[in-house]
């Protein structure tokens, strides 16, 4: 758990390029506040004219009371309006940082965390924080602003009141913080069993189909009874609190406004009150307990606001990759590794030690071996997902200087990895995702040449729509559109990770044919295959063991 000072630190990062959205939002506030006691001096002065305590124009009065009214409602919904532009703006910026964040951090072969527990930190995190930044900074710093000049006003009218009120509501405040720490501490335990039901549901959702063979229904939805109930009772202790903490407050704020009701009560039987004064006394205690009463309640949200800020600046401290700018581009690159080492860190034994290989440029190369013997590692090393303990990996062209792998020079390859590499929409946004500028004459000959010709007899075409994972499409055809939208991509180095293991033989061979016709020479081709079909035209074979 970080430090208070290190989360206020962070929040402060957080809100600097809202400072003067925050700004403005106080401004429309202030103009709130300074009508809303308008309203209590005009009441009280239309009162007594009225009841003749007062000498003045009843007609001026009601024409002013009229006009502070309009002036609240034009502030109040001002301020409504601006805060709504100003969440959207604040809760897009954040998202899309933090989401930066995470997709530009460095990978060592594990993620850092379930994807299910960065989403939840990506969406209710940064709503949480959104809500501190846009609504609770700007209500707390106008909450104080209210009380002072409350409390000003009332201890012209009555001191003695003033300063009965203020001690009752500071004590009530006092008291309920003494549940701060519990709260917080159970309120990280709340984030952290919600990130778990997250995960839980994503992980089935997306494996639903296996799910459903297994027979598995009843025991995922078991754990997730589970896990609910630890949610649940985590919960009901934080409801507990704050329950004790709000009666506290509630008790605070009625005998505040006993104290003022009898005052003034008592002050009419003796002559010292006018009923105006009254009125005046009635609204101005609410309107000095109701800062203290909030400054109350938006402690449970602090809480879990700090906690938010404590979970996003997690995020924001995963290692970064190095290197920046748009990448060193190396022209039909070859690739060369000498003595290169390489362990993942929970593991013992070297996947890698003292290797070496030299794939030449334009070539085609099969790696080929049993399960985990290190093809995918040999994949990420070549494209510096991962960096080996020792030795040299490098780029570079016929003729030319060798430039070592980073990622910077990743702009160099494009990856069919394993599995269905299709994201949802349609088969045109796929293939866009490679070459946004390309048109359909380009992307209708890369499906030609990636054997996959068939979209253009679907009855929409490059506008047919496939699912979530490519679903709606074969395992074999959502590869073909894979591979065209890899040969889209200008790279000069192509890595295929098992990116035939679902076609037949025929289908294979054709594709492996334009391949090698079209792009011999002209772009490195990088096999990872158990299928010695693949074998037949390459330059290179590399068995690893």
């Amino acid at each position: 758990m970080k430090s208070l000072r290190k989360c206020l630190s962070g929040l402060r990062t957080m809100s600097a390029p809202f400072v003067w959205k925050i700004i403005v939002r106080v401004f429309i506030g202030l103009v709130r506040i300074a009508a809303s006691l308008s309203y209590v001096w005009v009441s009280k002065a239309l009162v007594d004219v009225a009841t003749g305590d007062r000498a003045g124009s009843m007609g001026f009065y009601v024409c002013l009371f009229i006009a502070v009214l309009l002036l609240q409602l034009a502030s109040g919904i001002g301020a409504a309006y601006w805060e709504k532009l100003m969440t959207l703006q604040c809760q897009n910026s954040l998202r899309y940082k933090y989401f930066n964040y995470v997709l530009r951090s460095e990978w060592n072969g594990r993620e850092a965390r379930h994807s299910g527990d960065t989403l939840n930190r990506l969406i209710e995190d940064v709503r949480v924080v959104t809500e501190l930044i846009c609504t609770k900074i700007p209500e707390i710093i106008l909450t104080v602003c209210q009380f002072i000049a409350s409390a000003i006003f009332l201890m012209n009218l009555a001191p003695n009141l003033m300063w009965v009120v203020v001690i009752v509501m500071v004590v009530a405040i006092g008291s309920s913080k003494l549940f701060f720490g519990k709260m917080r501490m159970i309120t990280g335990k709340i984030r952290e069993s919600d990130s778990l039901i997250h995960q839980h549901m994503q992980e089935n959702l997306q494996n639903r189909v296996l799910v459903l063979t297994l027979f598995g229904v009843d025991s995922v939805l078991t754990k997730m009874d589970e896990l609910q109930d630890g949610l649940h009772d985590d919960t009901v202790k934080r409801i507990n609190y704050n329950t004790i903490a709000r009666t506290l407050m509630i008790g605070g704020f009625m005998t505040g406004s006993a104290c003022a009701f009898l005052w003034g009560v008592f002050g009419i039987h003796s002559g010292t009150v006018t009923y105006g004064m009254m009125t005046a006394f009635l609204q101005l205690v609410g309107q000095v307990q109701r800062p203290v009463a909030e400054l109350g309640n938006q402690i449970p949200s602090l809480i879990q606001a700090i906690t938010s800020i404590e979970r996003l600046m997690e995020l924001s401290e995963l290692p970064g990759e190095t290197g920046e700018g748009e990448g060193t581009v190396v022209n039909v690159p070859g690739i060369r590794m000498r003595n290169v080492r390489f362990a993942y860190p929970d593991q013992p034994n070297p996947v890698f030690d003292g290797f070496s290989c030299d794939i030449a440029p334009g070539s085609m190369a099969v790696v080929m071996g049993p399960t985990g013997v290190g093809k995918s590692t040999l994949i990420r090393l070549m494209l510096a997902l991962l960096k080996p303990s020792s030795g040299e990996i490098c780029l570079y062209p016929a003729g030319g200087d060798e430039v070592p792998v980073s990622p910077e020079t990743r702009v160099n390859f494009t990856y069919v990895p394993q599995g269905n590499s299709l994201i949802s929409g349609t088969i045109r946004e796929n293939l866009l995702l490679a070459a946004p500028d390309a048109d359909d004459s380009r992307m209708e000959e890369a499906l030609r040449l990636a054997a996959a010709d068939f979209v253009m007899e679907l009855p929409e075409g490059l506008d047919s729509r496939c699912g979530e994972s490519g679903s709606g499409l074969s395992e074999g055809q959502s590869q073909r559109i894979a591979v065209a939208r890899a040969l889209l991509h200008p790279a000069g180095v192509m890595i295929m990770d098992e990116a035939t293991s679902a076609l037949d033989m025929e289908t294979e061979q054709l594709l492996l044919e334009n391949l090698d016709r079209h792009f011999k020479g002209k772009k490195t081709i990088v096999f990872i295959s158990h299928r010695e079909a693949v074998t037949s035209m390459a330059d290179m074979v590399l068995r690893l063991r």
